[in-house]
């Protein structure tokens, strides 16, 4: 492997960590994760909305 291909790698997987990190904080947060619209009656049970 030469510099440039080991520098793109790194950047995709720093890319990717910050995603996955964000997800888990706003989730820990009680952010994002609710597809219903914040309108829990028309869920199928998969939104836990406060």
């Amino acid at each position: 492997m030469n510099l440039p291909t080991i520098l793109i790698s790194l950047l995709i997987l720093a890319v990717f960590i910050a995603i996955v990190a964000r997800g888990i904080c706003n989730k820990k947060h009680g952010k994002g994760g609710c597809s219903c619209g914040g309108d829990c009656g028309d869920c199928g049970g998969g939104c836990h909305c406060k």
